[in-house]
């Protein structure tokens, strides 16, 4: 039996895990089923398997030209050597839509990303709006968590003195101050950046028990799934903060019965009294 051993991107390899765990198929059966398929042409075609069931494969993409874009669009058509436009644009969407969803994001946001970027190492403050607050902050790193797809700025917000995870895309960047960053707690900080959690807080062991469906659920909701340290019988033990298992943990419902601990039972039960209070009152 021949090993194959290859280096890959973090990114490549965790699509890989990620897709392994959600299809419900081992690694080795993923990797020789992508050698099998492309190991005389590399396309990725599946056009004529859905076609058959009469879906609609070909959308419109229809844009105004900024005037920046308006200005210089025809030199942009020469310096390309443009000969079929609908061609030319077709290409830019594809190269756009085959990067990773938190590349995207940072590609869309490269402004705040870059002055964020700055703003750490010349260790200086930045005055942001964030959620419609406006308030002073002092950037660490920008980071994603393993089993998400979005860019955080972990930083220390200097007016309410506690530390928080900002989204990038919900960053607005009012300013770079000149004063410098206080570096506080160097060991905290740096055991964040090793283990970033969004979510921050204290990690918690979380006990549960899921239905057949639950579990199908479990393969499939990867975005900021919590660490699975191990199953006995029927029980599964994660390790994860509070905050995060309230976010993981309502979308299964009913299919789901947290065993422990108690906090996580009273939050999800408060949470779905107060959802069934809405929607009581709407049928009213």
């Amino acid at each position: 039996m021949k090993k194959i051993r290859v280096t890959v991107s973090e990114d490549i390899w965790r699509l890989l895990k990620k897709d392994s765990e959600e299809f419900g198929i081992n690694n080795n059966k993923l990797c020789n089923f992508i050698l099998d398929k492309f190991k005389y042409t590399k396309k990725f075609d599946i056009d004529k398997f859905i076609e058959p069931q009469g879906r609609p494969l070909k959308k419109v993409v229809q844009f105004d030209l900024n005037v920046a874009n308006k200005n210089i669009y025809y030199d942009i058509l020469r310096a390309n050597e443009v000969e079929v436009e609908a061609e030319f644009f077709r290409e830019l969407f594809e190269i756009y839509s085959s990067q990773f969803k938190y590349q995207r994001e940072i590609f869309i946001f490269q402004d705040t990303y870059k002055t964020i970027l700055d703003a750490i190492k010349n260790k200086v403050k930045v005055r942001i709006n964030y959620m419609k607050n406006s308030y002073t902050i002092s950037p660490y790193f920008i980071k994603r968590e393993d089993q998400g797809d979005e860019n955080f700025i972990f930083a220390y917000d200097d007016e309410n003195k506690l530390y928080k995870s900002l989204k990038l895309k919900d960053t607005i960047v009012l300013g770079i101050l000149n004063e410098k960053i206080q570096i506080r707690d160097k060991k905290y900080i740096e055991n964040i950046r090793k283990n970033f959690d969004p979510f921050l807080g204290e990690r918690l062991l979380i006990k549960a028990i899921f239905t057949s469906n639950g579990e199908s659920m479990l393969r499939s909701f990867t975005n900021y799934k919590p660490k699975l340290l191990k199953k006995e019988d029927e029980i599964y033990y994660f390790e994860m903060t509070l905050e995060n298992a309230k976010f993981y943990f309502s979308s299964f419902l009913k299919e789901v019965i947290i065993i422990e601990p108690e906090i996580l039972r009273e939050e999800l039960k408060k949470s779905f009294l107060e959802a069934y209070k809405i929607y009581e009152h709407s049928d009213s």
